[in-house]
């Protein structure tokens, strides 16, 4: 079993156990699409599951209808359904992807898991439903066009968390042209020079 420091502190032996099922389910599928790069399989525990799980920092009980957007392997959503029930969380997630291959390799993940998610394989812009309590994304788009992406797709929230990695600074002062934009940014616990943007209202300059 492999463990990491963050995760070996909020986390159940039984998470665990799923978490490295969620690693080897991935690093084979791997092999039939590109989900993550592969010098990156190695270290997919730090990388990327504990970097998605640190988002749950910034979750409360307020939050009931959770969206990752771009989801692809499943980061952040598969990695914050696996460790809700260990935070005494309840939120319901739901993931949007626009690939179908990517969509296909969610759904076998989700029932190899055992986990019961909604996912949409659809441009996000498009899906039928609007309201969320909140959004949450990692390594999808930068932050200008992800905002302007929820406006096209008239996408309700009250928080948006997003994982962003050492272009943090560039992205949000490109964004900030066109956006009033009330954020706070949390240093990575997983990556130093990373961020966590808790997003808190936006409005379009």
């Amino acid at each position: 079993m492999i463990k990491t420091k963050y995760l070996d502190s909020i986390v159940s032996r039984e998470t665990y156990n799923k978490l490295n099922k969620y690693s080897d389910f991935l690093i084979e599928y791997n092999k039939k699409i590109n989900l993550i790069s592969k010098s990156s399989e190695e270290l997919i525990m730090s990388r990327h599951i504990e970097d998605s799980a640190q988002i749950m920092r910034f979750i409360d009980k307020n939050d009931k209808k959770i969206l990752d957007i771009g989801s692809g392997a499943g980061f952040p959503g598969i990695v914050m359904e696996l460790v809700k029930k260990d935070l005494g969380f309840e939120f319901k997630l739901e993931l949007v992807e626009k690939s179908i291959r990517k969509c296909t390799y969610l759904q076998e993940l989700c029932d190899y898991l055992k986990i019961d998610v909604v996912i949409h394989n659809d441009d996000v812009r498009k899906i039928k439903k609007k309201d969320f309590s909140t959004l949450v994304s990692r390594a999808f788009k930068p932050l200008d066009i992800f905002l302007e992406i929820l406006e096209e797709g008239g996408i309700n929230f009250e928080k948006i968390l997003l994982l962003k990695g050492e272009n943090h600074k560039k992205e949000m002062e490109q964004a900030l042209k066109h956006w009033v934009i009330n954020c706070d940014q949390h240093e990575s616990i997983t990556k130093p020079g990373s961020k966590v943007f808790v997003i808190n209202s936006v409005q379009r300059i």
